[in-house]
C-alpha cells in the first residue's frame, strides 16, 4: 500500500460478531483500497492499528472521512480505536477533526523521521471528537482516552515534551509514561494535557486550562492554568440545556 511502507504491520478492523478483516494481507481488497485512501500513514515495521465499527457503513463512513487521521513512525506499536467514533470538521470554526500521532516523519533538529517504538494508544468507544492531536513521541509510553468522552477543538494531549530537559549533570528529568483520561470526560475547548496525568472519570476540563497534575476524583470541574479544582459535585450532558430541560432530565438520554 501507498501510505504503509516497512514490515509486519497490520490494520485490522473489527465488527459485530467477532468478524475481523485484515487489510494488509491482500484478502480483502476492497477494504485495502479504502484503507489506502484514507489517512492512515505508517512508516516503520511491526506496528498495529485495530479499528473497531458497529458496522460496515460506519467504518466507511470514518475511513473516507478527511478529518479522521492515523500517523505512525516507528515499530511496534499499537493503536486501538473503539466503535462510533465521531470525528467533526468545520474548518470555519477550526473544528479539523482527530489526529492521532506515534512519532513524527520529519525532525528539523536532526533532519531525519523522530520515530517511537512500543507505544500504545487506546481510544474508547462512543467518543467525539473536534479538534484534537493526540501525541506520543517517546518510547515505551502510552495514552488511553476512556468511553463516552467529549473533546472539544484546539486540544492538545501530548504525552511528550518534545525535547529533553536535564538537571544540571545531563540526567533527563521530563520523562514521560502516560496519559490517562477515564470514561465520560469533557475536555473543554482549548485546552493542552501533559504528560504523566491521570484525569478521572466524569469530569469536566474547562476551556482554555492547561493540565500538567492528575485528577484522579470523580465529578470535578477543572479549570485553569495550571489547572486546579474550582468546582465539585458536577455531572455534565452532552445535550444543550434546551435539550435536557425538554427532555425532562431523562436520565437514559445521558450517553
Amino acid at each position: 500500500m501507498e501510505k504503509i511502507t516497512g514490515t509486519g504491520n497490520e490494520i485490522v478492523l473489527h465488527f459485530p460478531g467477532d468478524e475481523k478483516i485484515a487489510c494488509l494481507d491482500g484478502s480483502a481488497m476492497a477494504w485495502q483500497e479504502i484503507v489506502n485512501a484514507s489517512n492512515i500513514r505508517i512508516e516503520g515495521n511491526g506496528n498495529r492499528v485495530d479499528l473497531h465499527f458497529g458496522s460496515e457503513e460506519e467504518a466507511v463512513a470514518l475511513l473516507k472521512n478527511i478529518a479522521f487521521n492515523i500517523l505512525i513512525v516507528g515499530d511496534n506499536n499499537e493503536m486501538e480505536v473503539g466503535k462510533a467514533l465521531t470525528v467533526c470538521y468545520n474548518p470555519g470554526w477550526g473544528m479539523f477533526g482527530l489526529h492521532l500521532v506515534i512519532g513524527t516523519p520529519f525532525d528539523s533538529w536532526m533532519n531525519t523521521p523522530r520515530g517511537a517504538n512500543g507505544c500504545r494508544m487506546e481510544i474508547g468507544e462512543h467518543v467525539v471528537v473536534c479538534g484534537a492531536v493526540i501525541y506520543l513521541q517517546e518510547d515505551g509510553s502510552r495514552i488511553a482516552v476512556g468511553r463516552d468522552t467529549m473533546i472539544s477543538w484546539g486540544v492538545d494531549i501530548w504525552c511528550t515534551d518534545a525535547h529533553t530537559i536535564t538537571d544540571m549533570e545531563g540526567n533527563p528529568t521530563n520523562r514521560p509514561y502516560y496519559i490517562e483520561i477515564g470514561e465520560h470526560v469533557w475536555v473543554g475547548k482549548d485546552v493542552k494535557i501533559g504528560k504523566n496525568v491521570r484525569i478521572g472519570r466524569d469530569n469536566i476540563i474547562g476551556w482554555g486550562s492547561i493540565v500538567t497534575r492528575s485528577f484522579e476524583e470523580s465529578n470535578r470541574l477543572v479549570v485553569g492554568a495550571p489547572a486546579r479544582v474550582v468546582r465539585t459535585g458536577v455531572r455534565w450532558d452532552g445535550r444543550t440545556i434546551n435539550e435536557y430541560m425538554k427532555n425532562g432530565n431523562d436520565e437514559s438520554l445521558v450517553d
